[in-house]
């Protein structure tokens, strides 16, 4: 065996029978380690030679036969020194080149007595797939050369061909097999995937079937219990129907007793009244004719539970407010509505003409001069509004507060006080509507002298006039229509956007500019009144509920005393103003304008206006197809009674009774 730069060493066995055992074995390289790797020194023979056997032979042959006695071991040793050029492609290179161009090379030595059966064993062993041999000796080599020359060469090739088709048939087989094994594999996994699949659907399957049967069973529980109490409601509503009926005659019959006290008395007398007044049921036929099938030339406003139309109904000019049944806050101040308008009746409150449960609609009075809101903007060019007009409005609205809040049993909180809500008649006296969201307020279980507040998790209304404490924990007081109040007092004083008002007045009061910040179009507002309301409108818009003034006391005492002073300035006195002055005297909503006279038959013309019915039942028989008031033609001369300003009129009168006899 041949290694660059070492020797080669070749060892004879001699043997009796002289027979050649050849071993092969290798030293490092000089410089490396010098350990032994054959017998010990005394126990062989070494020969060098040279690189030729016959150079050696004599050499060889004089040790053998006086050295290599008593069976020791003869090592021929040749020391090979490798050519410096290497033939290449027909020209010499020097083997340093190799060195620099990095070339990775290994010497491999094979032992075989045939060339091409070695390296076709050695190929066979290895696996190998490249071999570059030459075609030809070195002496025979040609460009021209077509098909290699050597025998090795032929031979080898064609045993390589044999590996090759043997190899190309295996890789076949291989490749068929991988490609079996792939689909199998492909087909388990699918397998797998579809148990999974089947298991889910199976397992969900099961849970449906149980969450199925689970609310069957409930359903079938929930069917039984409403069962009873549908057998439990009919018995009460036919309970509730004889109890009305009952009722409906017990009222009947009281005023008719009432009104034969009426006409026997030469003075007012108060009689008792039902503690809950009905309102007129309409159809939803009435409703649709009364306002052309809801036709938007007649919309008069839109909020966010419903629509309200102008209508003309029963010969009566009204205002139609449709709500959205669908809707459950729809629903919710459909019959809130309907509960606190038929309990309460005031001079500055909405009146509730009746309402229609088939079309979830309300039948109010017409008010011809629309919201307090259009009218400080102006809308449609009216005229601003007079500062005597509003300090008017803060007194009225402070009177239907005072009324809502001390309220028996339970006292009213309307939750939604807004110049929007405010609405104008044809004097332009405010009237407080949609009480939608407002909430009847429980009496407390430790003392009777308080309520409880009302609590909710959803605050509803227009933010810039809501209680920041209702806001803040859901509580809804009466002091939270005291805030409201507070803003509207300061914007009805300044004519500004509610966003922020409180700030800006208190800033201009405490650099006394509260001048410049009037509004202009109100007129020439004494100072002295607009200061009051300043700063009593401050004080109940107090982000602190404890700190807000109470309406009957405090607020009360500075608001009368500015509504006598601004309606000195007018020369005249508004109806409730007159009324509190001389309790003789009625509010004028309660006198007849042709007889001037408490009504006892109140009756709507199609002018809105309401009359004694004899009185215009007279200026009709006169001739006369024109309004008393405002003399313009009216288009028919049907009449409609007013049942629900006669039942005001009727407590007015138990109210002056009490007082007289006190």
């Amino acid at each position: 065996m041949e290694g660059a730069g070492g020797a080669a060493f070749r060892r004879w066995d001699t043997s009796p029978q002289y027979s050649f055992r050849t071993s092969v074995s290798s030293v490092a390289d000089i410089g490396g380690e010098d350990e032994a790797i054959s017998p010990p020194v005394d126990d062989r023979v070494f020969v060098a030679v040279a690189e030729e056997v016959k150079h050696g032979k004599s050499t060889l042959l004089w040790a053998l036969e006086n050295l290599a006695k008593d069976g020791a071991s003869v090592v021929i040793a040749h020391v090979h020194c490798p050519a410096k050029m290497i033939p290449m492609m027909g020209a010499k290179v020097h083997y340093t080149t190799v060195n620099q161009q990095q070339v990775s090379c290994e010497k491999i030595i094979i032992d075989n007595d045939d060339v091409a059966k070695g390296l076709e064993e050695f190929i066979a062993l290895h696996g190998i797939t490249k071999l570059v041999m030459g075609a030809a000796a070195d002496k025979r080599y040609s460009k021209k050369m077509k098909t290699p020359k050597s025998k090795t060469a032929l031979k080898l090739m064609e045993a390589v061909k044999e590996l090759d088709n043997i190899h190309q048939h295996e890789v076949r087989q291989r490749e068929t097999l991988n490609e079996i094994l792939t689909r199998q594999a492909q087909a388990i996994e699918a397998m797998k995937r579809q148990h999974d699949t089947i298991s889910t659907e199976l397992h969900d399957a099961r849970e449906q079937k149980f969450l199925l049967e689970q609310r069957i069973t409930e359903m079938t529980y929930a069917i039984k219990d409403h069962e009873e109490k549908m057998t439990a409601n009919k018995y009460l509503l036919q309970v509730t129907q004889t109890e009305n009926e009952k009722l409906q005659h017990e009222r009947d019959a009281a005023v008719a007793e009432v009104e034969g006290l009426r006409q026997k008395s030469d003075h007012r007398v108060s009689v008792p009244v039902p503690t809950e007044t009905l309102t007129t049921e309409f159809s939803s036929f009435e409703l649709e004719e009364a306002t052309r099938g809801f036709d938007q030339a007649l919309k008069i406003g839109e909020g966010g539970f419903g629509s309200v139309y102008k209508g003309f109904l029963r010969n009566t000019t009204v205002a139609v407010k449709l709500l959205h049944p669908e809707s459950l806050q729809g629903q919710a101040e459909f019959n809130q509505e309907v509960a606190v308008l038929s309990r309460v009746r005031h001079p500055n409150l909405v009146t509730l003409i009746g309402a229609s449960r088939e079309a979830f609609g309300l039948v109010y009075e017409f008010l011809p001069n629309g919201s307090l809101e259009d009218r400080l903007a102006c809308t449609n060019n009216t005229p601003p509004l007079t500062w005597q007009v509003r300090t008017r409005i803060i007194f009225e609205m402070c009177s239907a507060l005072i009324f809502l809040h001390s309220n028996k049993p339970h006292p009213v909180v309307h939750g939604d006080l807004k110049p929007a809500n405010i609405l104008l008649d044809a004097n332009l006296v405010s009237k407080l509507g949609d009480f939608g969201i407002c909430q009847l307020l429980i009496q407390s279980t430790t003392t009777t002298t308080t309520t409880r507040p009302y609590r909710t998790t959803s605050p509803k209304g227009t933010f810039a006039y809501m209680d920041p404490g209702f806001l803040s924990n859901g509580e809804l007081t009466p002091r939270s229509d005291v805030y409201s109040l507070g803003i509207i007092i300061l914007q009805l004083l300044t004519g500004q956007p509610p966003q922020n008002i409180a700030e800006v007045v208190d800033d201009a009061m405490s650099r006394e500019e509260l001048h410049a910040i009037i509004d202009p179009t109100a007129g020439d507002w004494p100072f002295v009144q607009a200061n009051q309301l300043a700063h009593i409108g401050l004080r109940c818009a107090e982000m602190s509920r404890r700190r807000r003034p109470d309406l009957a006391g405090e607020v009360w005492k500075v608001v009368e005393p500015l509504m006598k002073a601004a309606s000195l300035t007018l020369g005249r006195l508004p109806p409730p103003l007159a009324a509190s002055l001389d309790d003789a005297h009625a509010p004028s909503y309660f006198l007849c304008p042709i007889f001037q006279e408490v009504m006892s038959d109140p009756h709507m013309a199609a002018d809105g206006f309401t009359y004694e019915a004899e009185a215009v039942r007279g200026w009709f028989d006169s001739g006369h197809d024109t309004s008393p008031m405002t003399n313009l033609k009216l288009p028919h001369c049907d009449l409609t009674p007013n049942r629900a300003l006669r039942s005001a009129i009727l407590e007015w009168q138990q109210q002056q009774q009490q007082q007289n006899s006190s």
